[in-house]
């Protein structure tokens, strides 16, 4: 029982509940110097994170296309096609049911009126050496290279990379998080939104749920051929690992589980033990329908439009293939999209820091949803390799390659 306390009371997650009811609570009570102070802090931590911003990016978009332990091109080239597809899909799935199920939000008139009040006291300028845009591109070239031209430098290089990512991240970033958040939620409470916010997002976090579910679900269904039986057969193999998602809040704590369910439910281990070890941090659908319906209700609380369906195409063009630079940690999935929430949906430092908030607070939920959704994409995946090597069993040299893929 004490072991489970002393694990409660050192969570990221419990942390952050502290942080916001301190501030809810207690931000306006804290001298105006102090305040501030906090705010400013939370600008600055947000600066330098932006400026290593498109180092982590190359270096977890690098390491991770060096996973895909094969030397088939065309076997990488469409399970990415597949990963990039789905996640275009899932995010479009949450652009819909922000159209039509979160439209009270819209409503929120009380956030449109009010003025900036807290000013930081320093700000912190660090100038952007290279676009975000062109880390994630050069991370995609140079990990799709060497994913093909084999070498052991280049591999030692990514691990490297990989470690100082995780090394900054975990050790230096995650611990000061709610530190991060605590000034732009003391900021939110001197404007007065941040109870318009705490009274109003809780149907948020409902509509999420459900489009999450009911998405999955499809999957799973359309995977078994709308088969009921095998329906239910795929998910009785597959929950073990979306409620280790869900408790760890980690999708790589839960890779072993599912691993299992993959293999169960494709009869394919040699696959299975290919597709979802390198999709298990890039193809997120819990993200990918969470995300943009977070952002779009806290557009619409602070008095910004709607976006409109071109705005959203690019931004979801931009937001699947950052999915490849997404560290496995609490925030990962939100911290590397903030730079185009800012870009192309018009968000703030206060937005930015909000959302931030939300998603690692929901990052329970979020991440069981990209485990279940890991397991039916290697179904469908599998089930297309599957085909493909069935209609061309009679090819010797697809056989060969085929034989390639599968080692």
């Amino acid at each position: 029982m004490l072991k489970l306390i002393k694990k409660l009371l050192n969570s990221i997650i419990f942390k952050l509940i502290i942080t916001l009811l301190f501030g809810f609570f207690f931000g306006n009570s804290l001298p105006e110097v102090v305040q501030q102070t906090l705010y400013s802090i939370s600008l600055t931590l947000k600066s330098i994170l932006v400026f290593i911003l498109p180092f982590i990016i190359f270096s977890c978009i690098f390491s991770c296309l060096l996973s895909f332990k094969t030397n088939v091109l065309k076997f990488i080239s469409i399970l990415l096609i597949f990963i990039c597809l789905s996640g275009f899909i899932a995010t479009f799935i949450g652009y819909g049911v922000s159209k039509y199920a979160l439209t009270h939000f819209h409503d929120l008139k009380e956030t449109q009126n009010i003025s900036s009040n807290l000013v930081p006291l320093w700000e912190l300028n660090l100038p952007s050496l290279i676009s975000n845009n062109t880390s994630l591109f050069a991370g995609f070239i140079a990990g799709v290279i060497f994913s093909i031209i084999k070498s052991a430098k280049a591999e030692r290089i990514a691990n490297k990379l990989r470690s100082s990512v995780t090394i900054f991240l975990n050790k230096l970033f995650v611990p000061v998080l709610p530190l991060f958040a605590l000034g732009f939620v003391i900021k939110l409470e001197s404007d007065g939104i941040l109870g318009v916010i705490i009274k109003s997002y809780f149907p948020l976090v409902i509509a999420i749920l459900l489009a999450e579910v009911l998405y999955i679900s499809f999957l799973y269904f359309a995977a078994a051929g709308f088969n009921p039986q095998k329906f239910l057969f795929f998910m009785r193999n597959a929950l073990p690992a979306g409620m280790m998602g869900f408790s760890t809040m980690s999708s790589m704590a839960a890779l072993p589980l599912s691993l299992q369910a993959a293999e169960k439910n494709t009869g394919q281990v040699d696959i299975s033990r290919t597709i979802v070890p390198a999709t298990v941090n890039v193809h997120l659908v819990g993200d990918s329908i969470a995300v943009p319906m977070i952002a779009i209700a806290i557009m619409a609380t602070f008095g910004l439009p709607f976006p409109s369906l071109s705005t959203f195409f690019i931004f979801s063009i931009l937001f699947v293939f950052n999915k490849f630079g997404v560290a496995g940690i609490p925030g990962g999935g939100i911290i590397v999209m903030i730079p185009i929430l800012e870009k192309y949906l018009g968000f703030s430092s206060e937005m930015s820091g909000l959302i931030t908030a939300i998603y690692i607070l929901l990052d329970p939920v979020n991440t069981s949803g990209n485990v279940l959704g890991n397991g039916a994409f290697a179904i469908i995946t599998s089930n297309f390799f599957k085909k493909k090597s069935n209609k061309n069993k009679n090819d010797p040299s697809v056989a060969s390659e085929q034989m390639k893929i599968a080692n």
